[in-house]
């Protein structure tokens, strides 16, 4: 129970990053879906992070730093809301899902953790196929400064040490 405490609260700490990232970056987009779009997966991580408190009893833990700086820099790198989706979908999104399995495979004895855990990972491939689906009508980015911009938010997270997945505690 210790050792998937720990885990949980590491997730927690992904999920409240993910969700305070995204919470306080929304309102201030200029593209009107895009605000719908982040608010909606704001709100579906502070529902993950609430499970998650709930699980380990209120913890208070930190939001993980790499991931909430990652979302702030895509909204300063592209106030429509387009680098932050694509933050999410292709930088954040994806190691998440990496520390979630991981996590699963470490807790396989907890079922309480694993149906959390279960539960967290079906919420993040729900959110990076909505922006997938949204993506389908957006027109494609051939902005060379913007390409720059992303590789930086992929290049950032990667030498922070988190080039597949963002661990299970830090």
């Amino acid at each position: 129970m210790v050792a998937s405490q720990g885990t949980v609260t590491h997730l927690l700490s992904c999920c409240d990053a993910i969700y305070l990232g995204l919470g306080e970056t929304a309102p201030k987009l200029t593209n009107d879906a895009n605000v719908v779009r982040v608010h909606e997966m704001s709100r579906s991580f502070g529902e993950l992070a609430l499970s998650m408190r709930q699980y380990l009893g209120e913890s208070d833990v930190e939001p993980l730093d790499i991931i909430y700086e990652t979302l702030l820099r895509a909204f300063i790198d592209d106030p429509t809301g387009s680098m932050t989706l694509y933050a999410m979908a292709l930088v954040i999104g994806p190691r998440l899902l990496v520390s979630l399995r991981d996590a699963r495979e470490a807790s396989r004895t907890d079922g309480d953790v694993t149906a959390l855990l279960e539960h967290a990972a079906q919420v993040t491939v729900a959110e990076i196929r909505s922006i997938a689906t949204m993506a389908q009508d957006e027109h494609i980015i051939d902005d060379p400064s913007w390409e720059a911009a992303a590789r930086g938010l992929r290049t950032a997270v990667e030498t922070a040490g988190n080039a597949d997945s963002f661990g299970l505690s830090r």
